[in-house]
């Protein structure tokens, strides 16, 4: 009769010692890693550059998006970019219009509201990287994200592309990608040395001549950076 209840009480023993493991976080534990939702990617941009309007309620907004993406023959309705701001709210402030709806939300499979949806696929489309690397929002990201990297590091590429990467990951870089974005950096910067125009085209101000490809190369390096997959998806 005693020997039946042995087996049972080592396992509840087994059972307590692996609780008060768990409750000291002696074991750890990770979920599935996928693709943020297409308004958490948008919001998170805006909110590594410091751009994130965190305003809450209100009227909807109208960010900024691709020109010609809003056309209308009957109503004459147009697609006026909010100010003051407002532009930078958070992805579900935006506005939305079944016919037409915002461009970067679709791409990232988010919802045109014409019919319910039980959940959301996530696909992996080469459109969602031109997406990130060419939309108005995430240049602008990029461009102000290229700023505080400037602002923090200088002129040494090194100093600001870790702190772009900081920034971005709110983590270290490691060595080997650093060597990457520094070659990036480099090509970047030979390429806007010889064209000023279009450094200033990218740069959206006026800067001295030895700091405009400076920073030009520093938002192509803070646009890629915002194209990594650690930093489109949860982990």
């Amino acid at each position: 009769m005693r020997s039946s209840f042995l087996p049972l009480t080592a396992g509840i023993r087994r059972a307590v010692r692996s609780c008060r493991k768990r409750s000291a976080n002696r074991f750890l534990a990770r979920g599935p890693r996928f693709r943020l939702s297409a308004e958490q990617v948008r919001d998170q941009a805006l909110a590594i550059s410091g751009l994130l309007n965190l305003n809450m309620s209100g009227p909807p907004v109208m960010p900024m998006q691709p020109d010609g993406v809003w056309m209308t023959v009957y109503s004459g309705d147009v697609w006026k970019t909010s100010e003051n701001g407002n532009q930078h709210r958070r992805g579900i402030y935006t506005f939305l219009k079944r016919t037409s709806p915002y461009p970067s939300s679709i791409t990232f499979d988010g919802s045109s509201r014409e019919v319910c949806l039980q959940r959301r696929i996530r696909t992996n489309t080469p459109l969602q990287a031109l997406v990130t690397l060419n939309d108005p929002v995430f240049v602008e990201t990029a461009r102000t994200l290229a700023g505080h990297m400037q602002k923090d590091g200088g002129t040494d590429p090194k100093a600001c592309i870790k702190r772009g990467y900081k920034l971005a990951m709110s983590k270290d870089i490691t060595d080997a990608k650093t060597a990457v974005l520094e070659k990036l950096y480099r090509q970047a910067l030979q390429q806007y040395q010889k064209d000023p125009a279009a450094a200033d085209s990218l740069n959206q101000r006026n800067l001295p001549d030895n700091e405009k490809a400076h920073l030009a190369a520093l938002t192509i390096v803070a646009n890629a950076l915002l194209n990594l997959d650690e930093f489109l998806t949860k982990s």
